[in-house]
């Protein structure tokens, strides 16, 4: 997926250095919070797009 699709798809969360990005054996994409293990107040997979974030923190997300 070019960024510009995964910007679209995921909102926020595609370029949050607190994204986890998980791939089914399907080839569905999730994107999992890595704050949601600190603060509940954050949903382990968030509705995409995400489009307003108060943690948000740009960076690259992971990839187990």
């Amino acid at each position: 997926m070019h960024p510009e699709e995964s910007r679209a798809h995921a909102g926020l969360c595609a370029d949050c250095t607190h994204a986890r990005v998980m791939r089914s054996d399907r080839g569905a994409v999730f994107y999992q919070c890595g704050k949601s293990f600190e603060d509940p107040r954050f949903e382990k997979y968030p509705r995409l797009p995400v489009r307003e974030c108060p943690a948000y923190r740009q960076g690259r997300p992971t990839t187990p």
